[in-house]
């Protein structure tokens, strides 16, 4: 879908998820790092037996997680050199996406508007911790501080301590998606007026625009939604939804008719009397709750016979009964039951991956399935330096002399 084009990635790991979605909707897209590889590289896991050897460079799964559909080459942008060849790059690129700190690019010669003097038909993507201006921009952020000032960190944990982090990193990803958005928009828009367009993409916004549902409950009821851990409340009242089974945990909610198709089960496995089936009107239960009507069972004794019925069944049991009954249940996945699951099997998401040195993994597929232009890998991430003679010296047409003054090496 996006064969014809050229993408110019200068990110690391701050960017580096919107320019492989670009790679992997068909652009070609030229990774460009320093001569000691980008940042993203140092960041684990590793492929251990790699990490002390002449490939230690290639040893990061964090690398390789988020950089297939690329060909990589290597430039010194500190040099004259260097910088004079990646503006003969950005003569015929489409895309450039970037996410240094603001101003950083502009001091070396290599901003939107230098970049836009050579190719007035670019768009210029630049991902930053606050955005480009505004008192916050210059300061830098890790993902932590960035999920503490964007909001969501205030809804993780309960409400008994302070909140915790997110545990696994996500701001820079939100940013890199918003990233494809914005850059796609602004090509869309490219094509009609011929101009060229700057993208400005701030994590911390990134992050605010996840909390749209808190900003709507706090405009409405006047007041912010509560960490509520593993339960939700209701009313005054705390629900659990995650209940511990044979081999991990699912999540069950037990209202409305639900409710009543477990009660019913319930009795059939000996958990509760037979009486519970007319002891109240359960599809009703719920709200009743909630209006703090007087209950014949009240809510420790329901989610008693929840926590005695799940707790001697496995997750697939579990997972297949929902299914099958209609209940709103699900297992809560780790990575090794993912690897495990069967419709993702059947819908052929995962791909068998090459790593440096020789051994394969399983690794994630593509974002989205295209009935009429279907996406592929077509390119395993990049070694360091790996196309800078296809890319320097066949495309630009360097010499092997000029290349190394480029490169740095």
């Amino acid at each position: 879908m996006l064969s014809p084009y050229t993408v110019l990635d200068l990110t690391d790991e701050k960017g580096e998820l919107a320019s492989m979605v670009l790679g992997d909707l068909g652009a070609d897209v030229i990774k460009v790092e320093p001569l000691e590889g980008s940042t993203s590289r140092r960041i684990g896991p590793f492929v251990d037996h790699l990490l002390n050897g002449e490939q230690a460079t290639e040893a990061s799964l964090h690398y390789y997680a988020f950089n297939r559909n690329k060909r990589g080459i290597t430039l010194d942008l500190e040099s004259e050199a260097g910088r004079q060849t990646l503006l003969k790059l950005a003569e015929t690129a489409d895309f450039v996406i970037e996410s240094a700190p603001p101003g950083r690019m502009a001091k070396l010669g290599l901003g939107f508007d230098s970049l836009k003097a050579v190719n007035s038909r670019m768009v210029y993507v630049a991902i930053t911790a606050f955005g480009q201006d505004g008192p916050y921009a210059e300061m830098a952020a890790s993902d932590l501080t960035l999920a503490a000032l964007g909001g969501p960190m205030s809804l993780q944990g309960v409400p008994e301590r302070a909140p915790v982090r997110l545990s696994v990193p996500q701001a820079w990803l939100h940013a890199s998606s918003e990233a494809v958005v914005g850059a796609l928009t602004a090509h869309a828009l490219m094509i009609r007026t011929g101009e060229a367009q700057f993208v400005d993409v701030s994590a911390q916004t990134a992050m605010v625009w996840t909390m749209l549902h808190g900003m709507s409950a706090h405009q409405i009821q006047g007041y912010d939604f509560n960490r509520g851990g593993s339960d939700v409340q209701l009313g005054t009242m705390t629900l659990p939804i995650v209940y511990d089974c044979a081999d991990g945990h699912v999540v069950l909610i037990t209202s409305g008719a639900v409710l009543t198709k477990m009660v019913h089960w319930w009795v059939e496995e000996g958990i509760v009397p037979a009486d519970w089936i007319d002891a109240e009107d359960w599809p009703t239960y719920e709200r009743r709750l909630l209006y703090l009507e007087p209950m014949n069972k009240d809510l420790d004794q329901v989610v008693d016979a929840a926590r005695r019925y799940v707790a001697n069944k496995t997750k697939q049991e579990l997972l297949d009964l929902g299914l099958r009954e209609g209940v709103t249940l699900a297992p809560v996945s780790t990575l090794e039951d993912l690897a495990r699951f069967k419709h993702l099997e059947d819908r052929r998401y995962w791909v068998n991956a090459p790593l440096p040195g020789g051994s394969q993994t399983t690794a994630p597929g593509l974002l989205v399935k295209l009935s009429e232009t279907p996406m592929s890998v077509r390119q395993w991430p990049p070694r360091l330096g790996q196309h800078n003679q296809e890319i320097l010296g066949g495309s630009l047409g360097l010499s092997k002399s000029e290349i190394t003054t480029a490169t740095g090496d």
